[in-house]
């Protein structure tokens, strides 16, 4: 039996309501959203839809890892377009980025229920954080790379499939 590496992999974010309002206040307070330019958001989906494609390229090639890093990226910008869209806000910070979309309901539970049918660990907004925690082992780790799972690393492509449609769909 493989034991896929995502499944050892921690989330870090909180899950709670109170945790997740002091972290978007500390996100605030250090400026971590910024003012987005209006119709930016189109530029952060088309990143993202570059990024998406360089992952599926890496995913043919079975570079597992740099699949992961890439589908990451896709994330990290469809992340930030729908920010952008729906609150002219965007974030450098992935925490942050991500603390905003829970704590603003602008990833429906509804398309979380789907990423829970991709893997049982997306089952909220905040579970999004395993794409970076997984990233930060595909980039850095030169001790567990190559653990990294072709499960793995379709499972986060198909993530990321999945939220750049549902921030185009939106568009």
């Amino acid at each position: 039996m493989i034991i896929m590496k995502m499944s050892s992999v921690r989330a870090m974010l909180p899950r709670e309501e109170g945790p997740i309002n002091r972290f978007f206040d500390n996100c605030m307070k250090r400026k971590r959203l910024l003012d987005d330019v209006p119709d930016h958001h189109r530029k952060h989906l088309l990143k993202a839809k570059h990024d998406l494609a360089r992952a599926r390229a890496e995913f043919d090639d079975e570079c597992w890892d740099w699949t992961v890093v890439m589908a990451y990226y896709a994330i990290h910008h469809a992340g930030n377009a729908l920010l952008s869209r729906e609150k002219g806000l965007f974030s450098k910070d992935h925490s942050c980025l991500i603390i905003a979309l829970q704590r603003w309901d602008l990833i429906t539970a509804d398309f979380m229920g789907e990423m829970a049918q991709v893997h049982q660990r997306f089952a909220d907004a905040v579970d999004l954080d395993l794409t970076f925690q997984l990233r930060k082992i595909s980039q850095y780790s030169v001790d567990e790379w190559e653990d990294i799972t072709r499960e793995d690393a379709g499972a986060i492509l198909e993530v990321a499939a999945r939220l750049v449609r549902f921030v185009e769909r939106g568009t």
